[in-house]
């Protein structure tokens, strides 16, 4: 007898159907104003410094 009450089927109503919706849709909340990492910002950083601690060419003497 448990096993007909629980395998029963339900059908879904219309308030149903949008509070799933609205919850697979709903954009996540903002836990805390920390900034994002961000690794190209750290990569575009690295690239900066070797180019400007890069060997510069020999200029010839006159």
């Amino acid at each position: 007898m448990l096993a007909q009450t629980v395998l029963a089927p339900h059908r879904v109503t219309t308030p149903e159907l949008g509070a799933v919706r609205a919850l697979m849709t709903e954009d996540e909340s903002a836990i805390s104003d920390a900034p994002l990492y961000r690794p190209e910002a750290g990569g575009l950083l690295l690239l900066l410094g070797l180019v400007l601690l890069s060997p510069k060419e020999p200029k010839e003497e006159k």
